[in-house]
């Protein structure tokens, strides 16, 4: 098999990520039991970061309201919330960056990631580079596969707390 290139390997991050987003719309509409488009016209208005924290209060509260309550699932559901900030964080410095392509002392080709970050404490400037060859996507992407296995857990959750008779 071919090895991916890091242009191969930025797409696949980007592709991994929206799936995030679209299972955090999911669990939010599955929470609503509601009108679904009302849910989705609310979630297009919400930055992402709010869309998390939206969606952790809102696991929080069905936890809350089911007999008997699952508490224990609440924390562990935060955490999972933390880790998804973490990567919309990475999400945002990849997909925001300016790339060079690059080639190591080896002959691997990579890219060179750059972006500049304002420090308002320093009053500067700051220039981030990264050398990004294909296995440094890899652990980007891994992070991301291992968030959505997480996700899907508490997706499968939702629904069996929904359907308890059809889990027996």
């Amino acid at each position: 098999m071919e090895q991916p290139t890091p242009f191969h390997q930025l797409g696949r991050f980007v592709f991994l990520f929206q799936h995030i987003e679209a299972t955090l719309t999911d669990l939010l509409v599955r929470m609503s039991r509601g009108d679904s488009e009302a849910v989705l016209i609310l979630v297009n208005e919400l930055e992402f970061g709010k869309r998390v924290k939206t969606t952790d209060v809102m696991f929080a509260r069905h936890v809350d309201l089911l007999r008997p309550p699952q508490s224990v699932e609440k924390p562990e559901f935060h955490k999972l919330m933390v880790e998804v900030l973490k990567l919309a964080k990475r999400r945002n410095e990849i997909v925001h960056s300016k790339y060079m392509r690059w080639f190591n002392v080896d002959g691997l080709e990579g890219l060179i990631r750059y972006n500049s970050e304002l420090s308002g404490k320093k009053g500067i400037r700051e220039e981030v580079e990264e050398e990004m060859l294909p296995e440094k996507f890899e652990e980007d992407c891994s992070r991301c596969a291992l968030t959505l296995m997480a996700l899907e857990k508490f997706r499968v959750k939702l629904v069996d707390w929904e359907y308890p008779d059809a889990a027996a």
